[in-house]
C-alpha cells in the first residue's frame, strides 16, 4: 500500500512532466503505427532526377520500405548501394498513359509518389504533354482509388501556379494566375490542369497532397550540363533580367518524405530554397566553375521586342528550336515564391545553399559528362 501511495504522490507532484512524457510516448507510437501502415510505396518516375533522390531518401528513412518503381527508362541508380536491393522492384517501360499495363503493380500499395511527367517547352509537344501530364495523372488517381491506396503525394511544380511578376512580393499558395495569359505555354498549362484533376478528386474525399517544387538543381541531373559547358567556354552572351525560385533536389525530397504523414490534402505546398535573379544564379555557378559570368544583362523592355519573332519561328519550325516562347518569355519576369506554409505544416526547411547545390552538381558533371545515360 505504501508503494502505491508513493507512486500516486510522485505522479501528482510531477503531473506536468508525466503529461508531457505520456504525450510524447503516444505521438511516437502513432508515428510508428502510421509508418507501418504506409510500408509499401510506389513511385512513378522513380529513376528520374527527383525519383532517384526520393528512393535514396526513403531508404535512409526506413530501410524496410518495400518500394516499387515505375519508369519508362531503364538505368542503374547513381547511388550504387541501391542497385540490387531485394525490397526495391523496378518496372521499366512503364507507361502511365496505358493504365491497363501498370494496374497489377498497384496491388497492395499503401502510398504513391507520382513524380512521372513530361517536360517540354515546345508548343508542338502539346498533345504529348497533355496526354502524359494530365491523362497520366488521371490514370494514377483512378488506379489509386481502385486499389485503395491510402495516400498519394503528387509532385507538381510552381509552373502550375503561374507567377505574379513581383520581385518584392513572392507568390504563395493563395495566388491566382490569369491562365488566359499562358497561350502557347503548354507545359505550364499541362501541369495546371493535371493539378486540377488531383484537387477535384480530393474534393470527393481522395487522400492526396500536392507538392509544388520550384526549379530544381543538384547532383544526378544531366540537364545542367549544357549550361556548365557554355559558362566554361564563355559562350553565354548575356543574362536575362528576371528572376526565379530555386531549390536543391535533396531539399525537395526531404519535404516529399515528410508529406507521407503531413500536409493538407487537396492543397498546394510550395517548396522553395531561395529567390534569385538570373545574375545571382549565373554568378554563383560561374564562381563554382571558376569561370567568368556574362558581363551584360539584357534590358527588360527587350522582351517585348524579341519574344514575338521567337514565337513565330517556334510555330513554323519542324525541329525543336533552342529558344521557345515558354523558355524565353519568363526570363524577363520574376517568378518568386514563398514556402512558409510548407515550413509550418511539414516541419521542414530547405537547408542547401545555392553554392553547395551547384558545387555538388559540378562534381557530378566532372564524373559523368560524356558518359552514356
Amino acid at each position: 500500500m505504501s508503494i502505491l501511495k508513493t507512486i500516486i504522490i510522485y505522479l501528482t507532484r510531477n503531473f506536468y512532466w508525466t503529461k508531457i512524457l505520456f504525450s510524447v510516448t503516444i505521438l511516437k507510437v502513432f508515428h510508428n503505427f502510421r509508418e507501418a501502415l504506409l510500408k509499401n510505396i510506389l513511385i512513378t518516375g522513380g529513376l528520374g532526377f527527383v525519383g532517384q533522390h526520393l528512393v535514396n531518401a526513403l531508404v535512409k528513412k526506413n530501410p524496410e520500405y518495400n518500394i516499387t518503381i515505375l519508369d519508362r527508362i531503364k538505368t542503374d541508380f547513381f547511388n550504387g548501394e541501391l542497385n540490387g536491393r531485394p525490397n526495391i522492384k523496378i518496372v521499366s517501360d512503364a507507361d502511365i498513359t496505358r493504365p491497363d499495363t501498370i494496374d497489377t503493380h498497384f496491388r497492395g500499395i499503401d502510398a504513391v509518389f507520382h513524380a512521372a511527367a513530361m517536360v517540354s517547352f515546345w508548343r508542338r509537344d502539346k498533345k504529348a504533354l497533355y496526354n502524359t501530364n494530365i491523362n497520366g495523372t488521371e490514370n494514377i488517381i483512378s488506379l489509386c482509388r481502385k486499389h485503395k491506396v491510402k495516400r498519394l503525394i503528387y509532385v507538381s511544380s510552381t509552373a502550375a501556379l503561374g507567377y505574379n511578376n513581383d520581385e518584392n512580393n513572392p507568390a504563395d499558395e493563395a495566388y491566382r494566375y490569369d491562365w488566359n495569359r499562358a497561350g502557347g505555354c503548354y507545359y505550364m498549362l499541362s501541369k495546371y490542369h493535371a493539378e486540377q484533376k488531383v484537387k477535384e478528386a480530393c474534393r470527393e474525399g481522395f487522400p492526396a497532397v500536392i507538392a509544388n517544387p520550384s526549379t530544381m538543381f543538384g547532383p544526378w541531373d544531366r540537364k545542367i550540363f549544357p549550361l556548365i559547358e557554355n559558362l566554361l567556354s564563355g559562350s553565354v552572351p548575356a543574362m536575362l533580367p528576371g528572376g526565379f525560385s530555386i531549390i536543391d533536389v535533396r531539399d525537395t525530397v526531404s519535404a516529399l518524405v515528410a508529406m507521407l504523414e503531413k500536409g493538407t490534402p487537396g492543397e498546394n505546398h510550395l517548396l522553395v530554397g531561395g529567390n534569385y535573379t538570373y545574375r545571382d544564379m549565373l554568378t554563383t555557378l560561374a564562381g563554382v566553375l571558376n569561370a567568368r559570368p556574362p558581363a551584360k544583362t539584357l534590358p527588360k523592355w527587350l522582351g517585348t521586342v524579341i519574344v514575338p519573332p521567337i514565337t513565330f519561328l517556334e510555330m513554323i519550325s519542324s525541329k525543336q528550336p533552342k529558344l521557345t516562347k515558354e523558355i524565353l518569355a519568363p526570363g524577363f519576369k520574376f517568378r518568386y515564391y514563398t514556402c512558409k506554409k510548407a515550413e509550418n505544416e511539414l516541419g521542414w526547411k530547405a537547408e542547401k545553399t545555392l553554392e553547395e547545390t551547384f558545387r555538388d552538381a559540378y562534381e557530378f558533371y566532372k564524373n559523368y559528362a560524356g558518359k552514356e545515360n
